[in-house]
């Protein structure tokens, strides 16, 4: 099936064609029963690929068909042997040789003047009504190219085999851009440029199996992935907000991501009912893509929101500056990034051994399975910008509009320069035990009875604090399925499954919690004294003396502007940092709750598949799967302003008690999924196939999961926004924000199937094609509220669905056969990913605002003033249920310029045609 799909050119674009994958986006990667893209384990040959800190698949290992044998797809009930997931296990088995020669030597293109045009990009140009318009991006020109050459046979027959495949993927790309004189209509070209970016993703691959004696089978194999990169091409609006000769950082930037992947495993039948297996094996990866050529200096950002002339500004001394005055344009910066990444190392080590015993008789036939299972990961790196920093310039805007601080009296303007960056090393280990029992009575009835544990530590970056420990007490998960043959005929087949599922721990938040990560904000004011221009705004001039207490430091909220390090111009100082497990006390640092409980997912399934003729299947299933318990980083505001925070169990242990005793309700992580899906599926014969499922579900809670599907798809384990604060889990209506989730789609349907037309002996026309069919997604209102991004305002789903997504994708390809025996074979082909170039929106501007909402925006929006006295009032008032929407609602009227102009409109669609064609020869 692998072959005779319409597909991409590596093996994930095959998954979307399991009933209960599917690709989103705002899921962070492969969405499995509801379950986000970072709880997935990815395994190539037994050899964990997962990333060491998303928790997705990083794209050196999204391997080419050409290395792929099988691909599997474990995603309910599945045995006691997998663990670390919550959502799906993805297997990979790699191509390896035997006692006959073959070879397959090809070439395919991809075109850029194939493919579909590019799609129309929302460009917002100023605040006021109807000050946005829809632009085309530039078109990309150029050619991917995916050349094969694999070889492979036998060394010494019938002992000694190898498998040999080079097939790199070569992405040459270039884009003309004009450059324009204004964002805003009425602009004219004042000059052009062009662009270039290469990208090589080298994918070799060698595999020596052996098998030495009946009883001993070997193998060994070595990937050699790495991706380089060379010239970046730019952003849609980049003319629009940059200068001719504002690009020598694109022109040379790129960067370097190393891979390797060193496996292997020993098989070993001492008797001719037990079997031995030892693997081994080894990952090595060095994230450094977009590393080079990255300038040392500070970055400057005049941003969007600005309100420059003719519009009425927001700040205390008035908006009388210009962009010329400012020395930038709405959206400007002097260069795209100063983000740089000296290395980011991460390594996986693998040890395990498992013993089957097969056919034990005792009440029923067993198949036996036990093992142990050891997986280390170690993470070195240094990256970011904690000694140049980022600076955010706001003209003509209040800093009010932002956190609950003002602007001194003479401000025209309001700014802040962000450090953040990561530095430290770190490594930890899991073990696993497992035994599952595969328990055959009267030849009817199977029950899959299993249990594993796992023992984990969860590693600090500083090397001064403890981290976490889960004791194999803490992880005991059970596996319990059964199969029941119906009429004996084995024609109908029930089956039920019942277990529990823990995750393995990311690194992204020990890196980020326990002292990897540093993050300060401080904010400032724009002033004439200080000057209009954006280059007077240095890091020096900033931050001054800057001593970056523990916790930051917050001057008066009701004082203006000042300075906290005189003659430093910063008022406001955040620390978005502040180590956990620094033991400082839960009000100074937060803490790690002592009785953490490990993440958790539990799930039941039931279903049946029945045998209608000699090839074909009916299917249907029910399941449901929840999350028990989730850990997030759940965070209070201390005495300085910054956000403290407890790592442990939303709504449960430690985070409770801190939000019981400072007032607020607790609040648990709710993910609950429940999906009914139908499917028949017609085996290869007579010429054809055809498989086709529908699926009904319903994805409901608060929770989207590891990736975070409220923050577009954020691939930050355990850190997610959904917990920071006490009000993050409410609407700011004053009711909890659980409802159907981001990526909830009630109606999947699926189908897949080829022909195949027999011409003659030596000539085969193969035909075949992918449709789907799915619901929208809900789509909601957010807005920053306080300290805290993209708060539900009036509900989930409040802006109805996106459109529907309908696909069908086509591969059309010709097998020509000659030669002695009809052994070598020419195939030409062509593949179509989105034949028909549906250009549906699956997405549009939710922020209903720019400005964040304070206390001072609920006063001037109507509140009380004894309601609405603080920052903790306001947040009350979100958890106590008397909500804050009707002031929200009377701020957003009192100035046109308040709600977000382009607010509802179509923001993204979904990917144009893809056409690529080849031919490959086979022997």
């Amino acid at each position: 099936m692998i072959d005779s799909l319409p597909k991409g050119t590596t093996f994930t674009s095959l998954l979307k064609a399991a009933p209960n994958v599917r690709p989103e986006g705002l899921s962070g990667g492969f969405q499995v029963d509801g379950a986000s893209g970072s709880e997935n384990v990815w395994v190539i040959d037994g050899q964990e690929v997962t990333n060491f800190r998303t928790g997705t698949l990083n794209s050196n290992n999204n391997v080419p068909f050409e290395l792929v044998q099988e691909v599997q797809v474990k995603s309910t009930g599945f045995e006691a042997e997998y663990g670390g997931a919550t959502g799906g296990v993805i297997t990979v088995v790699t191509q390896g040789g035997n006692d006959q020669w073959h070879g397959n030597f090809g070439m395919s293109w991809r075109p850029q003047k194939l493919q579909g045009n590019s799609h129309p990009f929302l460009n917002r140009y100023g605040s006021g009504a109807g000050a946005y318009e829809y632009l085309q991006a530039p078109r990309t020109d150029g050619v991917s190219y995916y050349p094969v050459a694999k070889l492979n046979g036998p060394i010494v027959k019938n002992r000694f085999w190898f498998s040999a495949i080079y097939a790199p993927q070569i992405f040459d790309y270039s884009q003309n851009v004009t450059y324009w004189s204004s964002q805003a209509p009425g602009r004219t070209a004042i000059g052009s440029e062009e662009f270039k970016a290469k990208q090589t993703t080298q994918e070799a691959f060698v595999r020596l199996d052996a098998q030495p004696h009946s009883k001993l089978r070997l193998f060994g194999s070595f990937l050699w992935n790495p991706i380089s990169v060379k010239g970046t091409l730019p952003g849609t609006t980049y003319g629009l907000t940059n200068a001719p000769g504002s690009a020598a950082t694109l022109h040379d930037g790129g960067g370097r991501q190393n891979s390797n992947s060193l496996n292997g495993q020993v098989s070993w039948t001492p008797l001719s009912k037990l079997v031995i297996n030892v693997h081994a094996g080894r990952t090595f990866l060095n994230e450094k893509l977009g590393s080079y050529n990255i300038p040392n200096a500070t970055r400057f950002l005049c941003s969007a929101s600005s309100l420059f002339p003719p519009a009425t500004g927001t700040a205390p001394g008035g908006n009388p500056i210009t962009p010329a005055m400012a020395g930038c344009g709405l959206g400007q910066s002097n260069f795209p990034t100063n983000f740089g990444i000296a290395y980011d190392v991460s390594t996986r080590t693998l040890f395990d051994t498992d013993a089957s015993y097969i056919g034990l008789n005792a009440g029923g036939r067993h198949n036996i399975k036990f093992g142990y299972q050891y997986n280390r990961i170690y993470n070195t790196t240094e990256q970011g910008y904690p000694n140049t920093g980022v600076v955010v310039l706001y003209y003509g805007r209040d800093c009010f509009d932002f956190l609950d601080n003002f602007s001194g009296p003479t401000a025209v303007g309001c700014g802040y320069l962000q450090r953040f960056g990561t530095v430290g090393e770190a490594s930890s280990a899991s073990n696993a035990l497992f035994v599952q029992d595969s328990w055959t009575i009267a030849d009817r009835l199977t029950l899959n009875l299993g249990v594993r544990s796992d023992m984990e530590d969860v590693p600090s970056f500083n090397p001064g604090n403890p981290g976490i420990h889960f004791s194999w007490a803490d992880k005991v998960a059970p596996r319990l399925g059964a199969a029941f043959d119906l009429f004996g005929n084995g024609k109908t087949k029930l089956f039920a499954s019942y277990g529990w599922f823990y995750d393995r721990f990311k690194y992204e938040l020990p890196r980020g919690s326990f002292g990897g990560d540093f993050y300060r904000r401080d904010w400032f004011d724009i002033t004439l004294a200080r000057g209009a221009a954006y280059t007077n705004y240095t890091f020096a001039n900033i931050l001054g003396p800057h001593p970056d207490p523990i916790g930051g430091n917050c001057g008066p909220t009701a004082q203006g502007d000042i300075p906290i390090y005189p003659p430093g111009w910063s008022f406001c100082q955040f620390d978005y940092r502040i180590p956990s497990n620094s033991g400082l006390g839960v009000d100074v640092s937060g803490a790690v709750d002592p009785n953490i409980k490990a993440a958790r997912q539990s799930e039941y399934t039931f279903g049946v598949q029945h045998q209608l003729f000699r090839n074909w299947y009916v299917r249907g299933r029910y399941t449901h799967k929840q999350v028990d318990h989730a850990i997030e980083d759940t965070g209070s505001i201390n005495t300085s302003g910054s956000e403290a925070y407890v790592i442990g169990n939303p709504g449960e242990g430690l985070a409770c008690a801190v939000y019981t005793a400072d007032g607020f309700p607790c609040v648990k992580a709710e993910r609950k999924y429940d999906a009914v899906e139908i499917g028949v599926d017609k085996r290869f014969a007579n010429n054809w196939f055809l498989s086709a499922s529908y699926t009904w579900s319903r994805l409901f809670g608060n929770y989207g999961g590891l990736a975070s599907s409220d923050e577009g798809g954020r691939t930050s384990p355990n850190v997610n926004r959904n917990f920071d604060l006490p009000f993050e889990p409410w609407a700011m209506t004053g009711k909890p924000n659980n409802g159907l989730l981001s990526t909830d789609r009630p109606h999947v349907f699926k189908a897949y199937g080829g022909y195949d037309y027999n011409w003659s002996k030596s000539n085969t026309t193969s035909v075949s094609f992918f449709t789907t069919a799915q619901s929208g997604v809900p789509l909601t209102t957010r807005a920053n509220f306080i300290a805290s991004l993209a708060i539900v305002v009036y509900g989930r789903g409040d802006l109805g669905r996106s459109d529907a997504y309908y696909s069908t994708d086509l591969n059309i390809d010709h097998k020509y056969k000659f030669g002695r025996d009809n052994r070598v074979t020419i195939q030409p082909y062509v593949n179509i990913l989105n034949l028909f170039d549906r250009k549906a929106m699956n997405g549009v501007v939710t922020g209903i605002t720019s400005s964040t909402i304070t206390n001072g925006t609920l006063l001037t929006g109507g509140c009380p003033a004894t309601t609405c006295v603080d920052m903790f009032s306001a947040m009350h008032l979100v958890t106590g249920g008397a909500g804050i929407t009707q002031y929200v609602n009377n701020w957003l009227a009192g100035s046109a310029t308040r709600k977000y102009n382009t607010y509802g409109l179509a923001s993204s669609f979904d990917a144009p045609r893809e056409v690529r064609f080849g031919a490959r020869l086979y022997f």
